[in-house]
């Protein structure tokens, strides 16, 4: 029980990290020489109402253990571990710009699901735990001080799990252009048994939820299919609009009432029911982790994976 404890508060870190990364988009990009130089912070961690600090180290390995699957790849846990310190490097930048002059942060204020070793054990079990915990500690260690800028500036490097076989553009997923978020081919995504993911729904039934959730609109068993429909997708084929009666909602609203893994969908008749083909697990902008751990395996080191999924970006070592 504890187990799955811990997974669903992971997943539903995750989940509420959306909001949090548009704040960022729509904030100033701090500047790396900034970030770089802004590293006297203090992070801290709270459980069952008890503060303790933690060191940076501790913190990145936390964030990774709590990101990735520890079964996976080296070179894709060295990734995910240059994304941590990158993205808590911006955080701490942005937060230090808006204010926050004492630089004493907690895990929640850095805005990554974290957890502790004591967490990790039980979420791996004990038999997995000291293998796990070393491929990570490794991972961190290995990548010590490596960044990732674009053009001078610290990086927002966002990820999500699955895509469906491209990831998408800033640029259309949330209007906010950022040149190194751009469209890139993930076609080993397919492979994931977590890929694809099929609804089936009688047409009242669906009816009766979209009606709970959207108290305004009107429609009927008959024109269903006339008046439920996806009416525009980005470049990628994610759902931007859907069309339910006289209401037009996001893709993203859409998805979130059928909890679909992501806005990556079809909606079709299916023996008079309805029925939602899904790919794609999250967001679909930055680096897919499974699509990471598959060059991986096909022998791709750590910064090609970096270099894939962020277009135009440097690695490069922070300063001490």
């Amino acid at each position: 029980m504890k187990q799955i404890l811990i997974k669903t508060a992971i997943v539903c870190a995750v989940v509420l990290l959306f909001p949090f990364i548009l704040t960022l988009l729509l904030s100033s990009t701090p500047k790396a020489k900034n970030s770089i130089e802004a590293i006297n912070f203090k992070i801290k961690y709270g459980k069952d109402g008890k503060m303790e600090n933690i060191d940076f180290d501790t913190y990145l390995m936390g964030v990774v253990a709590a990101s990735m699957p520890a079964g996976y790849h080296m070179e894709a846990l060295k990734a995910q571990a240059v994304i941590t310190r990158t993205y808590a490097l911006y955080n701490v930048a942005l937060l230090t710009e808006d204010g926050h002059s004492d630089r004493n942060f907690t895990t929640a204020e850095l805005g990554l699901a974290y957890m502790n070793i004591s967490d990790m054990e039980r979420y791996w079990g004990t038999d997995d735990y000291k293998n796990y915990f070393a491929k990570i500690e490794n991972a961190v260690h290995a990548t010590e001080n490596k960044i990732l800028v674009y053009d001078g500036d610290l990086i927002l490097p966002v990820f999500f799990e699955t895509g469906s076989g491209y990831t998408r553009n800033a640029s259309e997923a949330w209007n906010v252009d950022i040149p190194y978020l751009i469209s890139v081919s993930s076609k080993q995504d397919v492979t994931s048994t977590n890929y694809l993911k099929i609804s089936e729904y009688y047409v009242e039934d669906l009816i009766s939820l979209l009606e709970k959730q959207y108290p305004d609109i009107e429609l009927t068993k008959k024109g269903f299919f006339d008046e439920v429909q996806v009416s525009e997708r980005d470049s990628t084929n994610y759902v931007t609009k859907v069309t339910l009666g006289s209401q037009t909602v996001t893709g993203e609203e859409f998805a979130k009432t059928l909890g679909l893994n992501s806005n990556h969908f079809y909606i079709e008749e299916y023996n008079g029911n309805v029925r939602i083909i899904c790919t794609g697990v999250g967001h679909g902008v930055g680096l897919s982790q499974y699509g990471s751990n598959a060059m991986a395996q096909e022998g791709y080191s750590y910064s090609d994976i970096l270099s894939h999924y962020y277009s135009g970006t440097k690695l490069i070592s922070q300063k001490n």
